[in-house]
């Protein structure tokens, strides 16, 4: 399976991580009194809130859209499954009398597998199994004779090699495999002797990363076209939230004006979301910093691609509410069905 995989040219984009503070915004420029008619509290707080929405969707721009690309992400989930996979031939192809020595550092430290136990606890578990086997083959490998202690060595350098690519995973890749992926339930052959449990179990759960590893690379590999602005999507809908709360006004999306199409919102709650959402874009500086200033990305969040990326987003709010109340298509003018 491995070896039918494409590769690509990208590089791992090892040690990111998403953790990010939450950007204090100080103001807005924003003429809240014109594009919010009607509202409903002070416009001191209603700052405070596109504030604090300003500043998460800051936070989220860095762990989503500055995040590892896809094929940084799946360059390194190869190479991670590459490794597993040797790890996994070492193990299986131990001397039966070196599967014995390992099984019996093993089989009293390992805990029992549990059934009942979460995703996440069980990638926790499996993490655990092979510090397990790391911590053998580097502490006891001496008593064995030379020969054996070379064979030992091998095995703890792809154990040790398969943790260091664990440990280097960005947390976006991390968290998919150890919340998003299915896993199966660890089964241990009846014919296995007493005395290669130890082994059996730890290769088990070895097995099971690997089931991981392929679940997330496949769903990488399947997707197609570029990364969606899942950030602004998000911050486009809260803006929407916003305005209706706060005009008592349905939220409606127009690209019309003068009877002719623009690439941007024309309605009142598009104007405010619009004007709300290029207020909110990150500064200059910030998109400077070096986690932030990502030159390989062709998307660049220009006016244009603003204003036409805020229009498609408010298109899918409108959609989702007004199928949610059991509105259908447009309202006809002139006419009232009862």
């Amino acid at each position: 399976m491995v070896m039918r995989r494409r590769r690509g040219t990208a590089k791992p984009r090892w040690g990111w991580s998403g953790v990010a503070p939450l950007t204090q915004l100080s103001s807005t420029e924003i003429d809240l009194e014109t594009l919010l008619p009607g509202h409903q509290n002070p416009i001191e707080q209603i700052a405070l809130a596109l504030c604090d929405l300003g500043g998460r969707y800051h936070r989220y721009l860095h762990q989503v859209e500055l995040g590892p690309t896809r094929a940084e992400r799946m360059a390194a989930l190869r190479l991670l499954l590459d490794q597993l996979g040797l790890l996994s031939s070492r193990l299986n192809g131990l001397p039966e009398h070196l599967q014995m020595w390992l099984s019996t550092q093993l089989v009293f430290r390992s805990r029992p597998i549990d059934r009942r136990a979460d995703p996440f606890e069980a990638y926790s578990e499996d993490e655990e199994a092979v510090q397990l086997v790391a911590e053998a083959t580097t502490h006891y490998r001496r008593m064995l004779a030379a020969s054996d202690e070379r064979v030992i060595g091998d095995l703890g350098g792809a154990v040790e090699k398969a943790m260091e690519l664990f440990s280097a995973l960005d947390t976006t890749t991390a968290g998919a495999l150890a919340i998003d992926a299915e896993w199966p339930l660890p089964e241990i052959a009846e014919s296995v002797k007493s005395d290669l449990v130890g082994v059996a179990m730890v290769c088990t759960r070895i097995e099971r990363p690997r089931w991981r590893v392929e679940q997330t690379l496949d769903r990488l590999e399947q997707q197609k076209g570029p990364e969606r602005f899942e950030s602004l999507q998000w911050l486009v809908w809260q803006l929407c939230e916003l305005y209706r709360r706060e005009t008592g006004r349905p939220v409606t999306n127009s690209a019309m004006s003068k009877d002719e199409y623009t690439h941007k919102p024309q309605s009142p709650a598009g104007r405010f979301v619009l004007a709300a959402v290029k207020a909110l874009q990150p500064s200059e500086p910030w998109r400077r910093e070096a986690d932030h200033c990502v030159e390989r990305r062709a998307r660049v969040l220009n006016d244009f691609v603003i204003e036409r990326a805020v229009l498609y987003a408010m298109r899918a709010y409108v959609s989702h509410h007004s199928s949610r109340s059991g509105r259908r298509g447009r309202w006809k003018r002139g006419r009232v069905t009862l």
